[in-house]
């Protein structure tokens, strides 16, 4: 694994999150993308995407600042958590009912990232 890339994914799954895990204040101001704009109502994070935005920033953070290569338990506990079954990151998707047409694109983008952290994860 290249700790470097694999770090890279950790980052890029983490910012695919960003629409549920954000919250804003009705009336605060926010980017819009192209300046700070008044929302217009409340929202608040969905809290399985808030949850697994921190550990992925908080892994990717962990192995970055590590002098040495992952050791195999490292590795493996990486496995189960990202790639494992019920309740890993592998399981991680969003209601479109209840978060519409954002829990789509977070869901599409989510699929996309796991993918390449999983061929980053295993790349030799």
């Amino acid at each position: 694994m290249n700790a470097n890339e694999f770090v890279r994914c950790l980052r890029a799954t983490a910012e695919a999150l960003t629409p549920l895990a954000e919250s804003v204040t009705a009336g605060a101001l926010t980017w819009n993308g192209v300046k700070y704009a008044p929302g217009q109502q409340e929202k608040r994070p969905e809290p399985s995407a808030l949850v697994w935005q921190s550990i992925l920033n908080t892994l990717a953070e962990m192995i970055d600042r590590q002098d040495g290569p992952l050791s195999d338990k490292q590795v493996a506990y990486l496995d189960r958590l990202l790639f494992g079954g019920m309740g890993s990151l592998n399981d991680l998707h969003f209601d479109e009912k209840a978060s519409g047409d954002v829990a789509k694109l977070v869901n599409d983008s989510l699929e996309k990232q796991r993918r390449a952290l999983y061929t980053s994860f295993n790349a030799h």
